[in-house]
């Protein structure tokens, strides 16, 4: 789990007061209708290492009164102050902003000062002064390894800890942020916020707790204050154990204060019924029982401390077999989260959503489960060898998108919110991953406010941006995005089961099709629905709270579908007829019910959401989760692997 020191949850930058600019002619002058945050009109950037970029500061623009306003345009310079988000033209309602993004990226050791500038119609034009400064670190991460592989490590044990090191091999200390590996890898040995001197190792532990059978992979991750991310592959294979033992990972989902808290604990190689109790002088946080059936529930009191509260477990078997295990409930304050919706019921029924994966023949209001048709989780295996065929003719193209071995292949973001921030994390990961393919680029598609209707024309914004910032600001060209992962959904659905999935699909089968337009060697692209949502059920504000979260997924079944059933205008096979659409598969399904653990253990606790309860959070490992699942998922899929992967 990503450490709370990473980066401040909410996006610095941010001035509290805002400044009525009395600007422009007429009645909007006289009604000083617009005010922009920050006050002063100026971000200052401060000092940032060459090679990395800040966090995001904001510049909103808000109406005050007017019935409408306008925003026509907006300009950066120079191109070392970048948009993350915001777009135009746009219309700002009554009561309504727009916020931009602004990130500094310097690429040179020196002062850069610049202006963003934002048209207004009516009015003179927003103009915040922009200042930075670039520095070189002058410190060099070395791996004692790029890579670290436990072998067939049994259900229910730890692997023996693995040591790699990292060494600054530069001439100036770096000061280490945080450094995290996601389950089932765990690692040790650091403290966060320490000076990682010139030639001096750091020595990490790294250990392997397999919770099924088969291969796992992640990545141990490095931030520090001034170099960007750096780290190692992690690879483990799990293997049956005919020894009795206990197979849930140590550290149990997070808690959060005042809440309600559920947790199922597993074991493996049992005889007959298994019974569980707390070892002596265990005790869980107050409000939390174990039952004898292994299930940690109860609403955890106000008055437990926040952090990690240790206990150990103890499981018997039928046949007198026993095994102990010390765990960590971690405990977070409230987030303003609607944190007792641990799980969510199909409206007018008491029997909670299942994930389609686990879900099979079964049927959510009529619809049955499964990735693919007829409750199956397995892509038919023509469509899945057509999209490894196009998966091996990936390859670095030129700026024209000509085959080129010094070359770039662009992978790219589509979606709202949630995919923008799922995707920066993952790129941040992918990035640090050494196995991943130095020529892919990372482009940043996706940004809030953004919904899946926002995506069915080329002249929309949404793609606006994306030609005219994110792909220039990625150093690539739009013939060089070679695939896409698509996230997207609308907000404040209202059409309910199955008429809002019908629209959704539509909508994302144009954006397949718009992918095919504006992406001329886009070959294949992976959607993604969305993840739990009830943490949001019964705030104020508008979003796709449950069941339209859990339901996005029937959307995505139904765009494959239309490809795999040979509809006209999703054929991407030129034998076929004309190509209307790239091949497009089920990317990772990420949807779990609040705390209930589906099948493979995935879980989604309320301190994982920030406090509006749709956006997964940073301090509570919510976003690590997302881009883990995808960074996995582009690691091992075969579709992915031949380019995704360095050979």
């Amino acid at each position: 789990m990503r450490s709370n020191f990473r980066r401040a949850e909410l996006y610095v930058g941010r001035l509290i007061t805002a400044l009525i600019l009395t600007v422009g002619s007429g009645v909007a002058a006289a009604q000083n209708c617009m005010s922009v945050d920050p006050s002063n009109l100026l971000l200052n950037f401060g000092q940032v290492a060459v090679g990395t970029h800040t966090v995001i500061y904001d510049v909103k623009i808000t109406n005050n009164c007017s019935a409408n306003m306008q925003i026509t345009s907006f300009s950066f310079s120079p191109s070392e102050f970048v948009l993350s988000g915001g777009w135009a033209p746009y219309t700002i309602a009554q009561g309504d902003n727009m916020t931009f993004e602004v990130r500094f990226k310097p690429d040179a050791a020196q002062v850069f000062n610049g202006t963003f500038t934002v048209n207004v119609a009516g009015y003179n034009p927003v103009v915040v002064s922009l200042t930075g400064t670039g520095f070189l670190s002058n410190a060099v991460p070395t791996w004692s390894a790029s890579s670290v592989t436990f072998n067939n490590v049994p259900l229910g044990t730890t692997s023996a800890p693995q040591t790699v090191t990292l060494t600054n091999t530069g001439t100036q200390a770096v000061s280490v942020e945080s450094i995290f590996a996601d389950p089932p890898f765990a690692v040790s040995g650091f403290t966060p916020y320490q000076l990682l001197q010139p030639n001096v190792p750091l020595p990490l532990q790294v250990t392997y707790t397999p919770s099924f059978t088969g291969t796992s992979t992640g990545t141990l991750v490095v931030t520090t204050n001034n170099l960007p991310p750096t780290g190692v592959s992690l690879t483990g294979t799990g293997v049956g154990s005919k020894t009795f033992g206990i197979k849930s990972f140590p550290t149990l989902p997070w808690g959060t204060q005042g809440a309600s808290y559920l947790a199922t604990l597993k074991t493996t190689s049992g005889v007959g019924t298994v019974t569980w109790s707390l070892a002596s002088g265990s005790t869980l946080p107050s409000g939390l029982t174990l039952s004898s059936t292994g299930t940690i529930t109860g609403t955890i009191a106000s008055s437990v401390g926040g952090g990690n509260h240790n206990f150990t477990v103890n499981a018997t078997d039928s046949a007198s077999h026993t095994a102990s295990l010390l765990m960590t409930l971690p405990v977070g304050t409230p987030t303003g989260a609607v944190c007792n919706n641990i799980d969510w019921d199909v409206r007018g029924t008491t029997t909670p959503m299942v994930p389609i994966t686990d879900l099979g023949k079964g049927t959510y209001l009529g619809s049955t489960g499964g990735l693919y048709l007829n409750g199956s989780n397995f892509m038919p295996k023509g469509h899945d060898n057509d999209g490894v065929n196009y998966a091996k003719q990936i390859e670095p193209l030129d700026a024209n998108g000509n085959p080129d071995p010094n070359g770039k292949m662009a992978l790219i973001s589509i979606g709202m919110s949630v995919a923008s921030d799922t995707f920066e994390i993952f790129t941040e990961d992918a990035g640090a991953d050494p196995s991943v393919n130095p020529q892919l680029v990372f482009v940043p598609g996706a940004q809030p406010r953004l919904g899946a209707n926002n995506w069915t024309l080329l002249t929309l914004p949404a793609w606006q941006d994306i030609f005219e910032y994110f792909l220039p600001q990625s150093g690539v060209t739009a013939d060089q995005v070679v695939a896409a992962w698509v996230e997207s959904v609308d907000a404040n659905p209202r059409g309910g089961f199955p008429a809002d999935m019908v629209t959704l699909q539509t909508e994302l089968e144009t954006t397949a099709q718009l992918l095919h337009t504006a992406f001329p060697n886009l070959k294949i692209a992976f959607f993604t629905s969305r993840e739990y949502a009830a943490y949001e059920n019964g705030l104020p504000h508008q979003g796709d709270p449950e069941p339209y979260a859990y339901e996005s997924a029937f959307a995505v079944r139904g765009a494959i579908q239309d490809q795999l059933n040979g509809v006209p205008g999703m054929n991407y096979n030129p034998v076929k007829g004309p190509v209307n659409a790239p091949w497009i598969a089920w990317g990772p399904y990420i949807w779990a019910n609040g705390m209930m653990a589906r099948s493979d253990g995935l879980t989604w606790s309320c301190h994982q959401f920030r406090a509006d309860g749709e956006h997964p959070s940073q301090i509570g490992g919510g976003s690590e989760q997302d881009a883990n699942m995808l960074l996995n998922f582009f690691k091992n899929n075969d579709a992915t692997a031949p380019w995704f992967l360095a050979h």
